[in-house]
C-alpha cells in the first residue's frame, strides 16, 4: 500500500527539519576539533603541579572555592595538568554529546514516564537537538560555555547533572524501576554535582526540588528525603568552604560603593537585570522561538488524538511559582554576590535552562487549551511554517558565525597555537630569559576564537596581550616556566 500524500509530506517536513538542525549545529561541535586551551586550564595545572594532586584540592578549598567537585575536574581531570595540551579537543566534544544527550533524557522520561505520553528516544533526541541549536545560535558567550574546559567543566557539568538528577527522580515517582532505591541511590550522583559544581545550578535545583515534593508519588516520598539529606550534606561542605568567602569578597569588595546598599534594591534590581536579559534581541527570538516549537509540538499532539495531561489549578500555580523561581533566582545570586549582573558565562548556561523549561511550559499549556477539531488559519495549518521561521532564526545569530569561523579561521588558529605553543616549549628546554610571538592573524574570530578586534560583545579576548605585560602572557610564563613571554603586533608568523 502506497502512503498517501499527507504522510510523504510529514516524512518530508521531518527530513527538512531535521537536517536543517543537524546544518545550525554542526559547525560548533565541528569547532571543538580546532579548541585550544584557555587562561584557567593552564592555571589549574601549575597550581596542580605546584601543590599536588591532593594538595591542590585543599588549597582551592581553602583560598578560593567551594566548588570541590568542580575543581577535580580541572585539576585532576585536566588534560593539560599532564601536558596533552590538545586533550580539551575531544572532551569539549563530549561534553557537546552529553549535554544533547542530557536535554533528551529529560524530555523522554518528563514525556513517556510521567506524563504518559508517547515519546520515542529519537523524538526526545531532535526536539533536544532544536532547544540545543536555539541555545548555540544566541549565546551571550560561546566560547566560555562550549570550548572554555573550565568554563564548560564549570557550567556545562552541573547542568549536566541537573538534568539528570531530575530525569532519574522522574523514574523514581512515575517510571515504576524494578529497584526504586537503587535508582535513588543512582540519582544522587547527579544531584550532588548539581548542587555543589557551582551556586548557579545550587540555587536552580531548589525550585525543582519543591516541584518534585508537590508532584511526586506517595509511594515515592521516602527517596525525596534520601535526596533531601544527601544534597543537603553535600552542599553544606560547599557553602561552609573558606575559598567561597574569599572568592565573594574578590568579586564585590565592600569597598564597592553600592555593596553596603545591595540589600535594599536587591529585587529591583535583580528584576532590572533579567529584563535587560530577556530584551537582548537573540536571546528574546530564541525564547520565543522555544515557546512557539512547545506550542506547536502541544497542538500537533492534540490534533494526532492525544489524551489531555490534566493539570489542577493548584498545580499550574506550583510550576508557574517555580518557572519564575528557576530564572529569577539565578539573577538574584549574583546581583548579591556581585552587586551586579551574571557574568556571561553564567547567563550562557541561565539562557539554555529557559529554553527548555519555556518549550515544556508551552507543550502543557497548548496542549490544553488547543483542541483535536480547533479551526487553524491556512498559514498555520501548512508544515512550512517551522521550518521557515527556525530558518529565520538561525540566520541571525552566531551559526552563520560559527559557519564563516569555521570555513575561514578554525585551521589557521589550530596551526599558529600549536606554533606558539612549539616556540615556547623550546625557550624552556634553553632557558631562554623572554620569547616573543607574534598576536593571532585571522580573518575572523567570535565563536571559538573571541577576537576583541571583531567583535566588542565578548566575554574573553585570548590572544596575548602586546608588550610583556597581560593576564594570558603571564599564564603562559607560569605554565612553560618561561621569565617573560612578549607579544610583538610587528612580528609576522613562523
Amino acid at each position: 500500500m502506497m502512503p498517501d500524500s499527507d504522510t510523504l509530506g510529514r516524512q518530508q517536513l521531518k527530513l527538512l527539519l531535521r537536517l536543517g538542525l543537524l546544518l545550525a549545529l554542526a559547525p560548533f561541535l565541528l569547532l571543538t576539533a580546532f579548541n585550544q586551551p584557555f587562561f584557567d586550564d593552564f592555571r589549574d595545572a601549575y597550581w596542580t603541579r605546584q601543590h599536588g594532586l591532593a594538595g591542590v584540592q585543599s588549597w582551592l578549598y581553602l583560598t578560593w572555592t567551594g566548588r570541590y567537585t568542580s575543581t577535580v575536574f580541572m585539576t585532576w581531570l585536566n588534560p593539560v595538568t599532564y601536558g596533552w595540551l590538545g586533550g580539551v579537543k575531544p572532551i569539549t566534544a563530549a561534553l557537546f554529546v552529553a549535554q544533547w544527550l542530557s536535554v533528551a533524557h529529560l524530555i523522554r522520561v518528563l514525556f513517556h514516564r510521567a506524563l504518559r505520553v508517547a515519546c520515542s528516544w529519537g523524538t526526545a533526541f531532535w526536539v533536544a537537538g532544536l532547544l540545543l541549536a536555539l541555545f548555540c545560535n544566541a549565546a551571550p558567550a560561546p566560547f566560555s560555555f562550549l570550548y572554555w574546559f573550565c568554563g564548560a567543566v564549570a557550567y556545562q557539568v552541573p547542568l549536566i547533572g541537573l538534568l539528570n538528577f531530575t530525569a532519574l527522580a522522574l523514574r523514581v515517582g512515575w517510571g515504576q524501576p524494578a529497584r526504586p532505591w537503587r535508582t535513588a541511590g543512582w540519582a544522587c550522583v547527579p544531584l550532588v554535582l548539581a548542587l555543589v559544581g557551582n551556586e548557579l545550578t545550587l540555587v536552580q535545583a531548589l525550585p525543582v526540588l519543591v516541584v518534585l515534593g508537590s508532584f511526586l508519588p506517595t509511594a515515592a516520598r521516602p527517596k525525596l528525603w534520601l535526596w533531601l539529606a544527601v544534597g543537603g550534606a553535600a552542599t553544606a561542605a560547599a557553602v561552609v568552604a573558606p575559598g567561597n568567602w574569599a572568592r565573594v569578597i574578590a568579586m564585590a569588595p565592600p569597598s564597592d560603593p553600592l555593596h553596603a546598599y545591595r540589600w535594599l534594591v536587591l529585587g529591583p534590581r535583580t528584576l532590572y537585570s533579567l529584563a535587560l536579559f530577556l530584551l537582548k534581541p537573540q536571546i528574546l527570538l530564541s525564547l520565543l522561538a522555544a515557546a512557539g516549537a512547545g506550542g506547536w509540538l502541544g497542538r500537533w499532539y492534540r490534533q494526532a488524538g492525544g489524551v489531555v495531561v490534566s493539570v489542577s489549578r493548584r498545580q499550574w500555580w506550583v510550576l508557574l511559582a517555580a518557572f519564575g523561581a528557576l530564572h529569577f533566582a539565578g539573577f538574584l545570586l549574583f546581583r548579591y554576590v556581585v552587586v551586579g549582573p551574571p557574568l556571561m558565562r553564567a547567563q550562557n548556561e541561565i539562557l539554555l535552562v529557559m529554553l527548555i523549561s519555556t518549550a515544556l511550559l508551552a507543550w502543557l499549556a497548548a496542549q490544553q487549551v488547543f483542541g483535536a477539531t480547533t479551526n487553524w488559519p491556512n498559514w498555520l495549518r501548512t508544515g512550512l511554517v517551522p521550518p521557515l521561521l527556525l530558518t529565520g532564526v538561525f540566520l541571525t545569530g552566531h551559526v552563520p558565525e560559527a559557519w564563516r569561523e569555521l570555513l575561514t579561521s578554525a585551521a589557521s588558529f589550530d596551526a599558529q597555537m600549536q606554533t606558539r605553543f612549539a616556540a615556547l616549549r623550546a625557550a624552556h628546554r634553553t632557558g631562554q630569559p623572554n620569547v616573543t610571538l607574534p598576536p593571532l592573524r585571522l580573518p575572523y574570530g567570535r565563536v571559538l576564537i573571541p577576537l576583541r578586534r571583531f567583535s566588542n560583545d565578548i566575554e574573553f579576548d585570548i590572544d596575548l596581550t602586546p608588550g610583556c605585560e597581560g593576564n594570558i602572557n603571564g599564564v603562559m610564563e607560569r605554565y612553560f616556566e618561561v621569565p617573560d613571554v612578549c607579544c610583538d603586533t610587528m612580528r609576522t608568523v613562523q
